[in-house]
């Protein structure tokens, strides 16, 4: 662990130097890189991330000074109409390699030949669901840790497969307004709803990358005798189980930058009996819906829900063994001044437990609030602070020992670097 920051280094400065290079090249590659140095003072149960059930990426044992993330975003266009994609992350943890991707595809535009515009991607990429998850390398602008239904989506979600999407502008509407569907096809996301399962919802900034493995806190039904034995004490998010593939469908009506209402239909249509290598199938789907508002004095209102089910195993009872709905939904307000912008969020969420299955109490409920600030200090430095405290009532925390009830609070500065065009 000792030696990541000089690789942090090392590799952040090679993707530098290759930004800079871009941004003088003709329009055809672009390279956007970036890295955060924090320092984070954490209180709460131990992070999740060292197998323990904390909500936050780091805690009393694992703050401090930090280069919390690096990342790379690289295009480049094959042909006038074909471009080739790819983001690579890196984090200072034991979860994966140090450098990884987090996304990967090929995206066709063909020329217009009508008043429909075509959009065809091909590989690993996010489904169109963020309004926070904007900037290059599927960051935020607003915060430093993103609400809880994009850290889910950063944790589990990818599509991996094809997407392909039309938007219009009518012309009987003057042109302002935009309207666009979008439909996928997708395989390896089976295991999506475990760690949603098991561990709950969380607030952080973290994107689980094709060969991470994510710890789970030692669960008793996981242990040798229990009931899902079999499963590694890891989850690996990204893997076809059951030779089954997922889809999803959705929507967009955009006005201007007035405002914007985008919903999804989400089901990855895995078989909750299927088992390989360490790793079962999740039966995952949801329903998606957000909204942004330009108010007066140029804020921004912003609003995600999501409520879908996840189940595993067989049916017993009327119920999969592992039967859960989650619910989840934030509002944010945010407004950029000069070089100044200031953020506020507040999420609520909730796991409701379907089934009666011993050792495997997972519901959950709790809240988040966000304050974040940054200051622009040059066009690629910029300086900011957050506050984050997150309350979590977790019935399943007693068979460790824990109070079920928790408030974890999180204060960061960070300064970040940004580089590229």
């Amino acid at each position: 662990m000792a030696r990541l920051p000089i690789k942090f280094a090392v590799a952040f400065i090679s993707l530098a130097a290759c930004a800079v290079y871009a941004s003088d090249s003709p329009n055809r590659y672009q390279l956007n890189a970036g890295i955060d140095a924090s320092y984070i003072n954490a209180s709460g149960y131990n992070s999740w991330t060292e197998g323990s059930v904390g909500k936050l990426l780091y805690d009393d044992t694992t703050d401090g000074l930090k280069i919390s993330q690096a990342f790379a975003d690289m295009e480049f266009w094959l042909t006038d109409t074909l471009k080739a994609r790819a983001v690579v992350n890196a984090y200072p943890d034991d979860l994966g390699s140090l450098v990884d991707f987090t996304q990967a595809y090929l995206e066709w535009r063909p020329v217009p030949r009508s008043r429909n515009r075509y959009r065809l991607k091909v590989g690993a990429f996010y489904p169109h669901l963020s309004l926070e998850n904007v900037s290059a390398g599927w960051d935020s602008p607003y915060t430093m840790s993103y609400s809880a239904i994009n850290t889910w989506i950063a944790e589990e979600l990818r599509t991996i497969g094809a997407e392909l999407s039309v938007s219009r502008r009518p012309e009987v509407f003057g042109g302002a307004h935009t309207f666009s569907l979008q439909g996928a096809v997708f395989v390896a996301n089976d295991p999506t709803g475990s760690l949603l399962s098991w561990k709950g919802w969380s607030a952080h900034n973290r994107q689980s990358r094709f060969n991470d493995k994510l710890p789970l806190a030692p669960l008793p039904q996981i242990q040798p005798g229990g009931l899902f034995e079999q499963q590694d004490p890891y989850v690996e998010p990204f893997r076809e189980i059951d030779g089954r593939a997922g889809y999803y469908v959705g929507g967009e009506w955009q006005f201007d930058r007035k405002f914007l209402i985008r919903a999804m239909h989400y089901d990855n249509r895995a078989d909750p009996l299927a088992f390989e290598n360490g790793q079962y199938a999740w039966a995952t789907k949801f329903e998606h819906i957000a909204a942004q508002f330009l108010l007066p004095a140029n804020w921004n209102l912003m609003f995600q829900w999501m409520n879908g089910s996840s189940a595993m195993g067989p049916v017993v009872n009327g119920a999969h063994m592992v039967d859960i709905d989650f619910d989840s939904k934030y509002l944010m307000l945010t407004r950029e001044f000069n070089r100044h912008r200031v953020s506020l969020r507040y999420d609520v969420f909730e796991v409701t437990q379907n089934d009666n299955t011993r050792e495997d109490n997972n519901p959950e409920d709790g809240y988040v609030w966000t304050l974040a600030y940054f200051y622009e200090l040059s066009n690629n430095v910029s300086i900011g602070a957050e506050s984050l405290i997150i309350k979590t009532h977790h019935c399943g925390w007693i068979y460790y020992g824990l109070d079920p009830t928790q408030k974890e609070k999180q204060l960061q500065l960070t300064a970040r670097f940004r580089f590229g065009s």
